[in-house]
């Protein structure tokens, strides 16, 4: 593998800004990397779209389709992909799904053309939304096309392996942000000094399985005149969830941020950071939250829970069951308050374990991915 030329296609359903430092870090250590999207973007996404000093070529298919709601994902048709990936002529490929057309036109042709196949794979058992039979029969045939995965954690680990994929075949490759535009942005000391009520932020989509409902009702039961709420984001449930915070003077409401510079501004007033999500692949907002610092309520359905909060050398948040309702989310959240000082002062600690989950980290566990793939 050290004299063999890596020419390396990605597919993957759109461009996302915290995935394009990851690939600019795999850029660096392949010879040259293609992405191919299915699309630029999705309806249910408010990203930037724009990536500065690409170090590598981004292909945007001409699809049909696009995201349905009632999926909770992204469905597409045509586009030709096999003629663009004749064009590249690859020698390793990555990609990123496996239900939809495109992508099971890019498998299939990688195993006619016998090239080494990475299928880069999040879900896990508590976030798959599709378990009758014959679904999971076709999950599995599809996943076991492939020659290595690339799993987002510990969860999605454990869940290829029920579905026979050899663990030495699977190489751990955490999600990630750009953690400098967080960290940069953050002043840890001021934090730290912070007195006055404990500060307590959501930021996310404002739709159902976020569970927005559960905190604010949560919130209200621990009904603390030491606690301020501040909720970030934007969706169809806004005007329910204002209604529901009606009159809580503690409780306030900002819009969506576009990038992470302007996340980092939130994370910088938090102090504690909660995820109730009741299904959830991985949950960035919780790499986003340890970077700056916050203490974070993370659910346990989310795949980021095991990985960076319950395996972390020192207590840098609680996992929290939004099953179990609000009353059991307010007595977590009431503890986290009563404990606002101690927290502080570890802030700069918990930001230490944060920061260590880089796109370079996680680029070269997709790299070591890559190496798996390919014949001895």
């Amino acid at each position: 593998m050290d004299h063999q030329k890596l020419k390396v296609v990605l597919v993957t359903n759109i461009y996302a800004p915290y995935r394009a430092p990851v690939w600019n870090e795999l850029a660096e250590m392949v010879d040259s990397l293609d992405i191919i999207l299915l699309s630029k973007t999705e309806s249910n996404r408010i990203w930037e779209t724009e990536s500065e000093n690409k170090k590598y070529a981004m292909h945007i298919l001409n699809c049909r389709g696009g995201y349905l709601d009632w999926l909770d994902s992204g469905l597409y048709f045509g586009g030709d992909i096999r003629k663009l990936l004749s064009d590249i002529s690859p020698t390793n490929m990555i990609v990123a799904g496996y239900t939809t057309i495109p992508f099971i036109e890019a498998i299939l042709w990688a195993r006619r053309k016998k090239i080494p196949l990475v299928q880069w794979y999040e879900s896990h058992a508590l976030s798959s939304r599709f378990t009758i039979w014959p679904m999971t029969m076709f999950r599995r045939f599809m996943l076991h096309k492939a020659d290595s995965w690339a799993v987002a954690g510990l969860m999605t680990q454990s869940y290829l392996k029920s579905m026979g994929i050899p663990l030495d075949k699977m190489s751990i490759t955490p999600n990630t942000v750009n953690v400098n535009d967080i960290t940069k942005n953050c002043n840890y000391l001021e934090a730290k000094k912070r007195t006055g009520p404990a500060r307590v932020l959501y930021i996310g989509r404002y739709v159902d399985l976020k569970r927005v409902n559960l905190l604010i009702n949560a919130f209200k039961i621990q009904n603390s005149s030491d606690a301020n709420l501040r909720l970030v984001g934007y969706g169809p449930m806004e005007a329910t969830l204002k209604k529901l915070a009606y009159n809580q003077h503690n409780i306030e409401f900002h819009p969506p941020t576009r990038n992470l510079v302007e996340s980092a501004t939130h994370y910088q007033w938090a102090d504690i950071v909660v995820m109730p999500s009741d299904r959830e692949v991985w949950g960035l907002v919780i790499n986003e939250a340890l970077a700056a610092g916050c203490y974070v309520l993370s659910s346990y359905l989310a795949g980021v829970t095991p990985d960076l909060v319950e395996q972390a050398p020192l207590d840098v948040g609680k996992a929290i069951d939004p099953i179990k309702g609000a009353n059991v989310l307010a007595l977590k959240l009431g503890i986290a308050i009563e404990n606002i000082d101690s927290i502080r002062n570890k802030r700069g600690d918990i930001a230490k374990w944060g920061k260590l989950f880089t796109p370079e980290f996680s680029a070269k566990k997709l790299f070591n991915a890559i190496k798996i793939s390919m014949p001895d």
